[in-house]
């Protein structure tokens, strides 16, 4: 018997389903309990954690630079005390990496380090900021080296071939292909930012998840997006068709109830006028707007 059911998600619920998803491949189980997955602490990766050790990540960064109704920023974590991003030397330094071996969560690695360990089994799964119509991922990048952490990664991938796993929401499906529009996005030269002014790194490599993917994965139904945005907290919601047999759909509709309601923290800003990161620039004095 075929089905047809409509639901919507927020950004934050979609990014809950999708981290169901990418926790359920074969390939990211199985480097979880025998080899290794390694992620950029995101509120995508968050989801992705929890799926796969059920439990929330605890250490005290959880994400690194966010966009905020103010602009591009960075959280305060980030910044504090040895680990501070402003102390590193390059990417490869980069300390906040969450790692599942055996089902558990650890940090503190080095980015350099995790790199020297993966192995074509393992995998690494990076939050990203942009996805285009052909399923290319682009990521911000406001690291003063050249392609930041996930070019630091994608170097290593191409040598090691280990899986690279993009989790992204339609909320950030953008028109134009992202190897167009990454020449535009100069983080050099920019006479203007919302915060720190940033790249974007595109990336053809890896396998891009959206809710789309997602539906697909878990449940083998169709999934049809016929509308975005919303209010009342439903700003940047996704609308979706989702279409199969009867036992698929409503599968679908117990994943998609079971990401209702989700939530994740709040990023932790810097007054603007004490603001230790010197990648950010934003002229705020008499901006009335910015809320300190």
């Amino acid at each position: 018997m075929y089905m047809h059911a409509q639901v919507i998600l927020t950004p934050t619920e979609s990014k809950k389903l999708i981290g169901k998803a990418v926790a359920s491949l074969d390939v990211v189980k199985k480097a979880a309990q025998e080899g290794m997955v390694a992620m950029h602490p995101s509120s995508s990766t968050w989801f992705v954690v929890e799926e796969l050790t059920g439990k929330i990540p605890t250490t005290n960064v959880w994400v690194c630079g966010a966009i905020t109704p103010k602009g591009a920023c960075g959280d305060l974590g980030v910044h504090a005390g040895d680990k501070s991003l402003n102390k590193l030397s390059g990417p490869g330094g980069f300390p906040h990496s969450w790692v599942i071996r055996g089902g558990k969560v650890s940090a503190g690695e080095t980015l350099e380090e995790l790199m020297e360990k993966m192995t074509p089994d393992d995998v690494y799964v990076k939050g990203v900021n942009a996805v285009d119509p052909q399923g290319n991922v682009g990521i911000m990048v406001g690291n003063p080296t050249e392609g930041g952490t996930i070019g630091f990664v994608v170097s290593t991938m191409k040598k090691k071939g280990f899986h690279l796993i993009f989790p992204v929401g339609l909320e950030k499906l953008i028109p134009f292909p992202v190897e167009q529009v990454a020449k535009e996005a100069k983080r050099v030269g920019c006479e203007y930012s919302m915060g720190a002014a940033v790249g974007l790194f595109p990336c053809s490599d890896g396998m891009s998840v959206t809710e789309i993917e997602a539906i697909k994965i878990l449940t083998g139904a169709e999934a049809i997006p016929i509308g975005a945005g919303g209010l009342n907290g439903a700003e940047g919601a996704i609308t979706l068709v989702i279409k199969g047999e009867d036992a698929q759909v409503k599968k679908a509709i117990e994943y998609v109830e079971q990401c209702k309601g989700a939530k994740i923290p709040q990023v932790r800003q810097f007054n603007c006028y004490d603001c230790p990161n010197h990648m950010c620039a934003f002229p705020v004095t008499g901006k009335s707007w910015v809320v300190m």
